[in-house]
Protein backbone atom coordinates (compact mmCIF):
# COMPACT_ATOMS: atom_id res chain seq x y z
CA UNK A 1 0.00 0.00 0.00
CA UNK A 2 1.21 3.29 -0.61
CA UNK A 3 1.74 5.94 2.09
CA UNK A 4 -0.16 9.16 1.61
CA UNK A 5 1.06 12.33 3.39
CA UNK A 6 -1.72 13.82 5.07
CA UNK A 7 -0.94 17.28 4.11
CA UNK A 8 -0.24 16.68 0.57
CA UNK A 9 -4.01 15.00 -0.18
CA UNK A 10 -6.60 17.73 -0.54
CA UNK A 11 -10.04 16.14 0.60
CA UNK A 12 -13.60 17.49 0.04
CA UNK A 13 -16.70 16.56 1.46
CA UNK A 14 -20.50 17.46 -0.32
CA UNK A 15 -23.55 17.15 1.24
CA UNK A 16 -26.36 15.59 -1.38
CA UNK A 17 -27.60 18.63 -3.16
CA UNK A 18 -23.58 19.05 -3.84
CA UNK A 19 -22.84 22.12 -1.61
CA UNK A 20 -19.41 21.78 0.20
CA UNK A 21 -19.45 20.84 3.71
CA UNK A 22 -15.73 20.68 4.35
CA UNK A 23 -12.86 21.55 2.34
CA UNK A 24 -8.64 20.87 3.63
CA UNK A 25 -6.43 23.92 3.04
CA UNK A 26 -4.77 21.55 0.34
CA UNK A 27 -8.10 21.25 -2.07
CA UNK A 28 -8.42 24.79 -1.67
CA UNK A 29 -5.28 25.49 -3.16
CA UNK A 30 -5.59 22.79 -6.01
CA UNK A 31 -8.84 24.50 -7.30
CA UNK A 32 -7.54 27.80 -6.62
CA UNK A 33 -3.72 28.02 -8.26
CA UNK A 34 -2.58 30.13 -9.07
CA UNK A 35 -4.41 32.55 -7.09
CA UNK A 36 -4.24 32.76 -3.23
CA UNK A 37 -6.93 30.57 -1.73
CA UNK A 38 -10.20 32.70 -0.72
CA UNK A 39 -11.50 32.43 2.59
CA UNK A 40 -14.99 31.75 0.88
CA UNK A 41 -14.58 29.09 -1.98
CA UNK A 42 -15.29 31.31 -4.79
CA UNK A 43 -17.87 30.30 -8.26
CA UNK A 44 -14.78 28.73 -10.43
CA UNK A 45 -13.91 26.13 -7.37
CA UNK A 46 -17.88 25.47 -6.83
CA UNK A 47 -17.75 24.64 -10.42
CA UNK A 48 -15.03 22.44 -10.51
CA UNK A 49 -16.66 20.79 -7.71
CA UNK A 50 -20.30 19.95 -9.23
CA UNK A 51 -18.65 19.00 -12.54
CA UNK A 52 -16.58 16.16 -10.27
CA UNK A 53 -19.65 15.44 -8.42
CA UNK A 54 -21.88 15.01 -11.08
CA UNK A 55 -19.77 12.64 -12.71
CA UNK A 56 -20.16 10.15 -10.04
CA UNK A 57 -23.82 10.52 -9.62
CA UNK A 58 -24.16 9.41 -12.55
CA UNK A 59 -22.44 6.27 -12.38
CA UNK A 60 -24.93 5.19 -9.65
CA UNK A 61 -22.20 6.00 -7.03
CA UNK A 62 -19.19 3.69 -8.22
CA UNK A 63 -16.12 5.57 -7.32
CA UNK A 64 -14.49 7.79 -10.20
CA UNK A 65 -10.99 8.00 -10.83
CA UNK A 66 -10.22 11.21 -12.90
CA UNK A 67 -7.57 13.40 -13.52
CA UNK A 68 -7.65 17.16 -12.88
CA UNK A 69 -4.98 19.82 -13.76
CA UNK A 70 -3.85 22.55 -11.65
CA UNK A 71 -1.24 25.25 -13.12
CA UNK A 72 1.99 22.20 -14.03
CA UNK A 73 0.49 19.55 -11.59
CA UNK A 74 -1.16 16.50 -11.87
CA UNK A 75 -3.37 15.09 -9.69
CA UNK A 76 -5.38 12.22 -9.23
CA UNK A 77 -9.27 13.07 -8.08
CA UNK A 78 -11.01 10.07 -6.84
CA UNK A 79 -15.16 10.46 -6.00
CA UNK A 80 -16.45 8.74 -3.50
CA UNK A 81 -20.27 8.31 -2.61
CA UNK A 82 -20.75 8.47 1.03
CA UNK A 83 -24.26 7.94 1.48
CA UNK A 84 -26.84 6.66 -1.45
CA UNK A 85 -29.29 8.20 0.17
CA UNK A 86 -30.55 11.34 -1.35
CA UNK A 87 -32.27 13.56 1.58
CA UNK A 88 -31.87 17.28 2.10
CA UNK A 89 -29.71 17.57 5.22
CA UNK A 90 -26.45 18.78 5.47
CA UNK A 91 -24.40 15.23 6.14
CA UNK A 92 -21.76 14.49 4.16
CA UNK A 93 -23.28 12.58 0.53
CA UNK A 94 -19.81 12.82 -1.55
CA UNK A 95 -15.84 12.72 -0.99
CA UNK A 96 -13.64 13.95 -2.84
CA UNK A 97 -9.71 13.60 -2.40
CA UNK A 98 -6.64 14.79 -4.76
CA UNK A 99 -3.77 13.59 -4.16
CA UNK A 100 -0.66 15.12 -6.81
CA UNK A 101 0.60 12.55 -9.02
CA UNK A 102 4.30 12.16 -9.11
CA UNK A 103 5.72 11.49 -12.36
CA UNK A 104 8.21 8.22 -13.02
CA UNK A 105 10.93 10.80 -13.63
CA UNK A 106 10.72 12.51 -10.49
CA UNK A 107 10.57 9.08 -8.39
CA UNK A 108 13.73 8.66 -10.19
CA UNK A 109 15.22 11.61 -9.44
CA UNK A 110 14.37 11.21 -5.47
CA UNK A 111 15.65 7.37 -6.11
CA UNK A 112 19.13 7.87 -7.57
CA UNK A 113 19.42 11.37 -6.45
CA UNK A 114 19.66 13.01 -9.48
CA UNK A 115 20.27 16.77 -9.73
CA UNK A 116 17.24 18.89 -11.29
CA UNK A 117 19.30 19.58 -14.75
CA UNK A 118 20.04 16.10 -15.57
CA UNK A 119 16.27 15.17 -14.61
CA UNK A 120 15.50 17.79 -17.40
CA UNK A 121 18.03 15.74 -19.15
CA UNK A 122 16.38 12.24 -18.44
CA UNK A 123 12.70 13.96 -19.64
CA UNK A 124 14.66 15.14 -22.79
CA UNK A 125 15.86 11.64 -23.42
CA UNK A 126 12.66 10.32 -22.73
CA UNK A 127 11.56 12.06 -25.60
CA UNK A 128 13.55 10.54 -28.28
CA UNK A 129 15.66 13.61 -28.56
CA UNK A 130 19.30 13.40 -29.65
CA UNK A 131 22.31 14.68 -27.61
CA UNK A 132 22.63 17.92 -29.90
CA UNK A 133 18.60 18.03 -29.64
CA UNK A 134 18.68 17.90 -26.11
CA UNK A 135 21.45 20.58 -25.73
CA UNK A 136 19.71 22.98 -27.83
CA UNK A 137 16.76 22.38 -25.16
CA UNK A 138 18.61 22.98 -22.35
CA UNK A 139 20.85 25.58 -24.02
CA UNK A 140 24.22 23.38 -23.70
CA UNK A 141 27.03 22.33 -25.83
CA UNK A 142 26.25 18.78 -26.76
CA UNK A 143 29.47 17.19 -24.73
CA UNK A 144 27.91 19.00 -21.46
CA UNK A 145 24.74 16.85 -22.30
CA UNK A 146 26.76 13.51 -22.68
CA UNK A 147 28.73 14.37 -19.53
CA UNK A 148 24.99 15.16 -17.77
CA UNK A 149 24.32 11.44 -19.35
CA UNK A 150 27.31 9.84 -18.26
CA UNK A 151 26.73 10.83 -14.37
CA UNK A 152 23.04 9.82 -14.77
CA UNK A 153 24.32 6.28 -16.04
CA UNK A 154 26.37 6.05 -13.23
CA UNK A 155 23.76 6.52 -10.86
CA UNK A 156 21.49 4.64 -12.17
CA UNK A 157 23.90 1.46 -12.65
CA UNK A 158 22.79 1.11 -16.42
CA UNK A 159 25.36 1.56 -19.09
CA UNK A 160 23.67 2.97 -22.12
CA UNK A 161 20.90 5.44 -22.39
CA UNK A 162 18.01 2.74 -23.59
CA UNK A 163 19.22 1.53 -20.05
CA UNK A 164 17.74 4.64 -18.40
CA UNK A 165 15.16 4.31 -20.48
CA UNK A 166 14.45 1.07 -19.21
CA UNK A 167 14.62 1.99 -15.59
CA UNK A 168 12.13 5.38 -16.29
CA UNK A 169 9.51 2.56 -18.08
CA UNK A 170 9.80 -0.18 -15.10
CA UNK A 171 9.40 2.68 -12.62
CA UNK A 172 6.44 4.14 -14.43
CA UNK A 173 5.03 0.51 -14.34
CA UNK A 174 5.36 0.25 -11.26
CA UNK A 175 8.13 -2.39 -10.75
Amino acid sequence: MKEIHAGRVGLVLLDSSLRSLYCNSEALRIFTYPKEPPKIPGAQFLESLHSIASKTIETNGSPITTHLISGKRRYLCTTFVLEAETDRDSKPAIAITLERQRSAVIDLAARFQLTDREIEAVQHLAEALTSKEIAQRMNISPNTVKVFLRLIMLKMHVTTRSGVIGKLIDRSSGQ
